[in-house]
Order: structure tokens, then sequence, then C-alpha cells
């Protein structure tokens, strides 16, 4: 037992060079061990049914880890998130689904298309397609983590996400186009932290944006 006043050893911070290392490193297992779950979280559920709720109790554990209290039991934790909200999870994600099979029918036919402005056309459409499927996922993690609302309130903001904040958008694609070409570079990124690395990125740029909307809100409830 410590002396009164006195922190105990476990309470006290490593600081200096010693203690950025060790940061970097809880940070990196962190990020290894989250991506193993999520992938073990999918394929729990036959991938379709398992991907939404992996990702939700990943992001959930990485929205620790970037707010600088990261789990000590990343098992445990993650499989009560993932149990806890599985049906929820897949009724939220069934819209990001029925778009990524629209995205393969629209890239499909544009490599069937001739050259033409029709394909060009057809271009842009599976671009915009991809891009507003990917902010919109990126921003349906955090939102379902933080609001428990119906599945129609939730998507009602979800839909509406990428248009009403622009910035927060164009941010969430640079961060994964980034890392996209960062794990291209350094490809044994891709099984360690190919699912965590983006999904930490993302979901702290959306989360600082919900923050800012809360606060807005709660100040004008309060006006």
């Amino acid at each position: 037992m410590s002396a009164v006043g006195t922190p105990a050893r476990d309470d006290l911070a490593v600081g200096g060079w010693a203690g950025r290392v060790m940061a970097f490193l809880r940070v990196g297992t962190q990020l290894v061990g989250v991506n193993l779950l999520m992938v073990l979280g999918t394929l729990a559920g036959a991938v379709l049914l398992g991907l939404y709720p992996a990702l939700s109790a990943g992001g959930s554990l990485l929205a620790r880890l970037a707010s600088g209290q990261a789990s000590e039991h990343l098992w445990r934790e993650f499989w009560a998130a993932y149990r806890a909200d599985l049906r929820r999870l897949n009724v939220l994600g069934a819209p990001v689904t029925v778009g990524a099979v629209l995205l393969g029918l629209d890239a499909a036919a544009l490599l069937a298309a001739p050259s033409g402005p029709a394909r060009a056309a057809l271009t842009v459409a599976v671009v915009g397609l991809a891009a507003y499927l990917l902010v919109a996922l990126a921003t349906l993690v955090p939102v379902a983590r933080r609001y428990p609302a119906s599945a129609a309130r939730t998507w009602r903001f979800v839909a509406l996400a990428p248009l009403l904040s622009p910035l927060t958008s164009v941010g969430v694609l640079a961060t994964l186009v980034l890392v996209a070409v960062l794990v291209s570079r350094v490809t044994v990124l891709v099984p360690l932290a190919g699912l965590s690395l983006p999904l930490l990125a993302t979901g702290w740029l959306v989360d600082q944006r919900l923050t800012a909307l809360d606060q807005r809100l709660a100040g004008t409830d309060a006006a």
C-alpha cells in the first residue's frame, strides 16, 4: 500500500522518451488487436451479418483509444458491444449494403460501356456514389454508437450528413485516400490495421463534428 498522498506505482505516468515509445506501442497494439477482432466479428456473422456489428464494436473501442481512454479488456468489451446491437446494426447497415450492390452493378456496366459521353457520365456516377457511400458509412458508425435512435431517424441524419457537413465529408474522403496510399506503400499494414486505421481516423473526424453539433444544439436549447 502506498503512503498517504503518494500515488501508487500503477498510477505513475512514464514520461519523456520512454513514455512516448510506450504510448506509441500501446496505440499500435490496440490498432492491431481491434483490427483482428473486427475480422473475426465479420466472419462470425458470415460477413454480411457480421460486418456492421463488428465495425460498430471496433469503432467504439477506437473512439476510446482516440480519447486517451484505451480499453484494458479488448476481447471482452468487443464481443459485449458486438452482441448488444447485433440486430439494430444490421438494420442500420442495410441501406449501405443496397448501395454497395448498386455500385457493383454500375461498375460492371461501366466496364462494359463503350467509350463516349455515356461512359464518362457513368464514371462520374460511379465515383460519386462510391464517395457518398464511404462518407455515409463513416458517419453511420459513430452516429449509431452515440445516439440510440430508430433506424429511420438515424438514416435521416446520415443520408443528409455528407451534404450538410461538406468539410467533414471532404476530410473523411481525404483521410481514406491518405490511408489507401499509406497501406499501398506499407503493405504489411493491410492485415494488421487495414480496417482499424481508417476507422480510427474517420471516426475521430466525424466525432468532432457530432460533438460540435451537440454543443450547438445545447446552446440553442439553453437560450
